[in-house]
């Protein structure tokens, strides 16, 4: 590890809160790096080479340090890791004073170290697990299937097993939507950013031993979760939707996060998970648009709302187009004619209308746009027109 000058003045600072004596780190020329004497970084430390070379602590006292350019009395001390000297670790003061803290000072160096290293190793390792997880999503598997294959064993993945795509989209926080909530405050980005990446770690420490977990944008989450063995036929949607309120009940809990999640068909091998990672997406655009309201939902949930994604631009504004002539409440009307299955009566309840009011307003439809909604085939086309507006909005 080769010490950095920021690193090492992190260092400084931290040392000189609880030794509250001049500290210095001199890299393995000779070099001070950081001190807690800004006009002593950059300058040569004499001593320091000695230390270097031999790996012994060195002592100067006033007398000596009267004689070498540059340099106070203090004790400078190796500063070694991996079983390498890297640099010196230097406290000023009169040795017989220093001398109780200087063993200290060593460890405390050294420790810090240590700990900034591992830190490196954990972003370095989950930056290398992020990378393959989002390859693996996208079906970007390169152009050697068994160097990829390589990849999922050297960071522990196993995927030659069946899972299912599970996509968290983040729309609440705190009650407010994820828009508004960003915008109320300043600093609100900042603090998303810390909020998400807690999210992720924390959806890592409770699925991450079968699943494959990444964050995919700012409010997006991707699991691809392992289907577990003894399950029987029809048995996994009920295990699915156990994974996924708990999962919300959690977001909710500790950081207070409403969220939706789309979750795809099970994949039975590699080359199937980026579809159903495609179809937990597609779920969640979906029903966010047309349902908006948060839940768990599954690629069957949205029935021929599918082809809401798929019409070509130039049919989906003929059918729009069909009504542009209602109103708001007439567009209300048909919506609810429609999802109380073309029941007049229970379409009447739901609007606290009469029954010969909502036939009026059905009648006023049938005028305006010449299609009927008591009608099968109208009722399909007015349906397609109005969710498409919704959609499209």
């Amino acid at each position: 590890m080769k010490l950095s000058s920021d690193l090492a003045q992190n260092i400084v600072n931290s040392s000189m809160e609880i030794i509250e004596k001049n500290i210095n780190i001199v890299d393995e020329n000779g070099i001070i790096l950081a001190s807690g004497d800004s006009s002593r970084i950059n300058t040569f430390h004499e001593p320091s080479v000695e230390v270097i070379k031999t790996g012994k602590t060195i002592e100067i006292d006033k007398d000596q340090s009267s004689k070498i350019d540059g340099v106070l009395p203090g004790i400078s001390l190796p500063i070694t890791f991996g079983g390498k000297i890297i640099g010196v670790v230097g406290i000023t003061g009169d040795p017989e004073e220093v001398r109780v803290y200087a063993k200290l000072l060593k460890n405390t160096v050294e420790l810090m170290l240590q700990d900034s290293f591992l830190k490196q190793q954990l972003q370095v390792e989950t930056g290398a697990r992020d990378r393959f997880i989002h390859d693996l999503l996208k079906g970007r598997y390169g152009q050697d299937m068994d160097l990829f294959r390589f990849r999922a064993r050297t960071l522990g993945f196993d995927i030659e097993v069946p899972r299912v795509a599970m996509v968290i989209d983040i729309l609440k926080i705190g009650g407010v939507s994820l828009q508004e909530w960003v915008r109320s405050k300043a600093g609100r980005e900042l603090k998303l950013e810390s909020m998400t990446s807690n999210v992720q770690r924390k959806l890592r420490r409770i699925q991450e031993e079968t699943s494959m977990i990444t964050r995919v944008g700012r409010e997006r989450f991707a699991i691809l979760y392992v289907v577990p063995n003894d399950l029987k036929d029809g048995q996994l949607k009920e295990r699915l939707d156990s994974v996924a309120r708990k999962l919300s009940d959690m977001l909710d809990k500790l950081f207070k996060m409403t969220v939706s999640i789309g979750i795809g068909n099970k994949a039975n091998n590699l080359e199937e998970y980026s579809k159903s990672y495609r179809e937990a997406c597609l779920v969640l655009k979906i029903t966010n648009k047309i349902v908006e309201t948060p839940g768990i939902y599954y690629w069957d949930d949205i029935g021929i709302n599918i082809i809401l994604e798929y019409l070509p631009t130039n049919i989906s504004e003929l059918i729009a187009k069909t009504i542009r002539v209602l109103d708001d409440n007439l567009k209300e009307t048909v919506k609810m004619f429609f999802d109380c299955n073309l029941s007049v009566n229970r379409a009447a309840n739901k609007l606290f209308v009469h029954r010969n009011t909502l036939t009026y307003r059905l009648d006023r439809v049938k005028s305006l746009t010449g299609l009927d909604p008591r009608n099968f085939y109208d009722a399909m086309y007015l349906y397609l027109a109005i969710m498409l507006e919704k959609y499209n909005s």
